[in-house]
Parts: structure tokens; sequence; C-alpha cells
């Protein structure tokens, strides 16, 4: 019996089967480079509304510090062309949508009334399946109204620095003159 040129149907399927396998691979991980993009998209967004909440509390401690009070869950609002503090935010104020972002201050004085910390956190949904992640930003806020104090180059403290460092190096002078 003559032997027919072609292929059989055994490495027929076993070609479609390894060519499927193949392309299920690159269409899984297709679709886990679209989430994680998503995830990063939606991190960066909140990033950027937490920074925009810092840049906020700054502008609301540039008109008046004492709008700055101590407490937590507080929301932000811009309105008639400046940032204020929203003291029980509902729902939906200080939040975006698409994907859905909500930013929360908590304001702490337990240093000194004239030094604030502030931290902004931003919840966000990182997936369209709706899971959610959180960041947040934490800076220090000083009452830039009262006059900084500290060391300055009139200070007393600045002056016994400078003269330490003149007796050093009169000293070092001192060690190395010959006999």
């Amino acid at each position: 019996m003559p032997y027919k040129k072609g292929y059989s149907v055994i490495e027929v399927l076993l070609a479609g089967s390894i060519l499927s396998l193949a392309i299920s691979g690159i269409v899984a991980s297709m679709l886990i480079a679209q989430r994680n993009n998503q995830s990063s998209i939606a991190q960066s967004q909140a990033i950027s509304m937490a920074q925009e909440g810092i840049i906020a509390l700054k502008s609301i401690r540039d008109r008046d510090y004492s709008a700055l009070i101590s407490g937590q869950g507080f929301g932000l609002e811009f309105s008639s062309g400046e940032w204020n503090l929203i003291s029980a935010p509902t729902e939906s104020q200080d939040r975006l949508d698409n994907p859905v972002r909500t930013r929360r201050v908590k304001i702490d004085n337990d240093i000194n009334p004239d030094v604030k910390l502030v931290t902004v956190t931003v919840n966000y949904q990182i997936n369209p399946e709706g899971d959610l992640a959180q960041t947040e930003l934490s800076e220090t806020i000083i009452n830039m109204s009262k006059k900084p104090t500290g060391v300055s180059a009139e200070s007393t403290n600045y002056r016994l620095v400078d003269d330490n460092i003149g007796n050093i190096n009169t000293t070092f002078d001192n060690e190395i003159k010959p006999d």
C-alpha cells in the first residue's frame, strides 16, 4: 500500500492545541498588562489628588491659619476662587468619579500650636471590578504669619559655631608649626 503525503489527524490536533495554548497565553498576558495599566493610572490620579490636597491646605494656611483646626475626616472644596475645609463632608463631597476617588484630611497639632501635621488620604478604585486601594501624603505645615525664630547670622548660637571653627583652625595651625 502506497503512503499518502500530508498530515495525519493527530498531527493537526497537536499543532492546533499548541497554537491555542500560545494564543491563550498571549491574551492572558495582555489582560494582566491592561489591569496593571488601569491600576497604575488610578494610583497616579490618587497621588495627584493627594498632592492637590496638600497644596489646598497650604493655601488655607496662607489665607487663615486658624481655619486649620485639629481633627480628621475633613473634606476640601474649591469655591469662589479659594479652598475651604468641609468639616462633615457628605459621601459625594470631595470625590471624583471614573474611577472613584475620595479624599479626606486629618490635621494634628500635638507638637506646637504653630506647627500642624496634615495627612491627606485618598481612597480609590483600582479596577472596574471595584477593588479599592489607599494612598496617604503627610506634611508639616507651619504658621507663616509669625516671624520665624531660630539660628540666624546675628544669633549667639551662630557666632559660637563660627568662633569654634575658627578655634579649631587656630589650634590646627599651632600644632603644625615647627619647633
